[in-house]
């Protein structure tokens, strides 16, 4: 069977009609949020996952507006020097660690890679982006290289409320601690203990915004002995108090 070169593949993407590719098949990726935005930051298209998931509309209504515009003013910062650092540098990044706000109200951590797009001129114009939710087996990358970290992430899951040790981890996928931190590193950009904690803190939010659970309960379903202890992860995490976050999300 040939093979389609670059050049071949460049003069067959030329004669396709522009459009047809990534809103159709990313429609198709219900855990997946996929976007477009122009070099102002403005979002140009979004798929039904992010219009559903994430703000809460339809793609009519959301055109044209910002991240500021839809999120927290913090993670709205975070998200567009992102698109800057794209945009500045002409490189895409990938499977940088993100706290997303949910459509229950809580957060939750994603895995997101975005792309800066150019015009026929050849000028930044905008960029591209893809998340996928962190933690669930079915959302990542399938090749030999993940399937260790996908077990890893999956114990982790598993072992939430009990809390789970590097060493166990590193014991479940069946690798070294120091190849469990390099996994973690080049396909999360983060550390295990710092996911640890994102998961845990994710949880937390759900719970807050989700259960009639009091916050001494919720601390102690996650590991933690004592409620002063749960009660500064989550500030330094989620720069709140559990009952200010509590208060301030479920008010909005």
């Amino acid at each position: 069977m040939e093979v389609l070169q670059g050049d071949d593949l460049e003069r067959f993407t030329l004669r396709l009609m522009p459009g047809q590719i990534a809103p159709a098949l990313f429609q198709a990726l219900p855990d997946v949020f996929f976007w477009i935005k122009d070099a102002e930051g403005r979002f140009v298209y979004m798929n039904k996952a992010f219009c559903h998931e994430v703000a809460s509309g339809d793609v009519a209504d959301l055109v044209g507006l910002k991240d500021e515009d839809l999120f927290p003013s913090e993670l709205a910062m975070n998200y567009r020097r992102g698109d800057e650092e794209v945009l500045e540098s002409g490189l895409a990044f990938w499977n940088k660690s993100e706290l997303i706000p949910t459509r229950a109200g809580g957060v939750e951590w994603r895995s997101t890679s975005k792309i800066p797009l150019k015009d026929v001129t050849g000028e930044w114009v905008g960029t591209a982006g893809v998340s996928r939710r962190m933690g669930h087996v079915e959302g990542l990358p399938m090749p030999t290289r993940h399937q260790k970290l996908a077990v890893i992430v999956a114990a982790i899951y598993q072992h939430l409320e009990k809390g789970v040790s590097i060493v166990a981890l590193a014991q479940a996928a069946s690798v070294s601690v120091s190849t469990l931190e390099r996994l973690f590193k080049e396909y999360m950009d983060t550390t295990p203990r710092r996911f640890i904690m994102q998961v845990k803190m994710t949880a937390a939010c759900d719970r807050l915004m989700n259960t009639g659970m009091r916050v001494k309960e919720i601390a102690v379903s996650l590991g933690y002995d004592e409620h002063a202890n749960f009660t500064r992860a989550f500030t330094k995490e989620m720069g709140m108090s559990p009952r200010a976050y509590q208060k301030f999300y479920k008010k909005g």
